[in-house]
């Protein structure tokens, strides 16, 4: 036989080695030790399920919107841009027995704000919003980055629509420490100045709105997208003291299992990390 021809033998012997080897090997059950990392870190358990009592809801342009039943109360969070309120009143419509209580906004930016106003409308929910955000709804709010500096004024209705955000109702304010909807208000201020995370206790949940974002790893938003970014890299910090299984982000996708150790682990490589220079705006 020929060297090529042996050495073809000869892999082929061996590859029929290492199968009988895998399936006489025998399997290991899961043990409490698997839990945990070489490193002694915990490592993140099976997913928990919250059954009917936080849903995303699909078809929502901008922002993730998300669905939140509890007995004090039934809130929509971030319903997303204007052009999203058909999809979450459908979902709304397939999945709500009974009255929509709130529209709850993280923020008062358009991919999360825009359609707001005409829910509430439509359903009768009152809106809630940190108090220092709520300017920021009303026709004469003030100008910042996210409206384009006022020059969204100047465009068009029809496109401006799309670009600005004018929630003209009767608003809740909130302030940190507030509980709506079974829901804790935790104030980060930054990426605006009323930047919101909500916080449930007996779902092991945390709504993040975009004081974090989790599109490519967790990580606090781009400058050009923030009020004051100095604040806005300081507004993690408080998240430290709480303790969720789940966060569900603003953009990008939730972490349903270990989800504060995350976020701690992020904030402790940021506290390594010298701030840059533009985080001093």
């Amino acid at each position: 036989m020929c060297p090529i021809h042996r050495s073809r033998s000869w892999r082929r012997s061996q590859r029929s080695r290492r199968s009988r080897s895998h399936r006489q090997r025998p399997s290991r059950s899961p043990s409490r030790e698997s839990a945990a990392s070489s490193d002694g870190a915990a490592e993140p358990g099976p997913p928990i399920d919250n059954g009917d009592v936080i849903e995303p809801i699909p078809g929502v342009r901008g922002a993730q919107a998300y669905m939140y039943r509890s007995d004090e109360g039934l809130a929509i969070i971030d319903p997303g841009y204007t052009g999203s309120v058909r999809a979450v009143l459908r979902f709304v419509n397939e999945h709500v027995r009974g009255r929509l209580d709130w529209v709850i906004l993280t923020h008062h930016h358009i991919d999360h704000a825009g359609a707001a106003f005409a829910l509430c409308q439509a359903t009768g929910a009152r809106l809630a919003v940190h108090r220092d955000d709520a300017p920021y709804l009303q026709a004469g709010r003030p100008r910042n980055r996210m409206t384009l500096w006022g020059i969204a004024e100047r465009l068009p209705a029809r496109l401006a629509s799309y670009v600005v955000s004018t929630a003209a109702a009767e608003s809740r304010l909130l302030d940190d420490g507030d509980i709506i909807a079974g829901l804790t208000v935790v104030h980060g201020p930054g990426h605006t100045p009323g930047s919101i995370c909500l916080h449930s206790a007996s779902e092991s949940a945390l709504f993040l709105g975009d004081v974090l974002n989790n599109e490519r790893g967790i990580r606090t938003p781009p400058w050009t997208v923030n009020h004051s970014h100095r604040r806005a890299r300081l507004a993690p910090q408080r998240l430290e003291a709480l303790r969720f299984e789940r966060a569900y982000f603003g953009h990008g996708p939730s972490i349903l299992a270990g989800a504060d150790r995350y976020v701690h682990d992020f904030l402790t490589r940021r506290r390594l990390v010298p701030a840059p220079a533009i985080a001093q705006r």
